[in-house]
């Protein structure tokens, strides 16, 4: 069993790195950076996001990997991220573009089932029940 967490926690670990690389890429962003700039917030926010809805990652766990990267971050400040996300989209159309990117380069099953979700509430009635019977299969 204990080999199965830390198998579980090296293979999140590798996605965080590799996904604040990929924000690091689109924004211009170093979210590890200490800076209060509204930019640097919305990104941190975004990797947080993008670490807890795909990965399912604890905000324990995302706490311990910023801090890994040299950012002091406790969990309740991971759990504040998390929560504003959706405020910060509200301001900045450019972080659901950028999750998608994020979401559709992840092959983990929660990133298909994000990838899903988003097809069904963008379509139309017909493909969106047509969707889920194919699912439902």
């Amino acid at each position: 069993m204990r080999k199965e967490y830390k198998s579980k926690r090296n293979k999140n670990i590798l996605f965080a790195q590799e996904t604040a690389r990929t924000i690091k890429i689109l924004t211009g962003v170093d979210v590890f950076q200490n800076s209060q700039k509204k930019d640097v917030i919305e990104s941190r926010s975004l990797l947080v996001y993008v670490l807890r809805s795909v990965e399912n990652m604890t905000y324990e766990t995302i706490s311990e990997f910023f801090n890994l990267n040299g950012k002091e971050y406790h969990y309740s400040t991971a759990l504040h991220a998390y929560k504003n996300y959706e405020m910060y989209c509200k301001y900045n159309k450019n972080l659901d573009k950028y999750f998608e990117q994020i979401v559709n380069k992840s092959d983990s099953d929660n990133a298909k089932k994000l990838v899903a979700k988003s097809i069904i509430d963008n379509s139309g009635v017909e493909v969106a029940e047509l969707f889920t019977y194919m699912m439902n299969k």
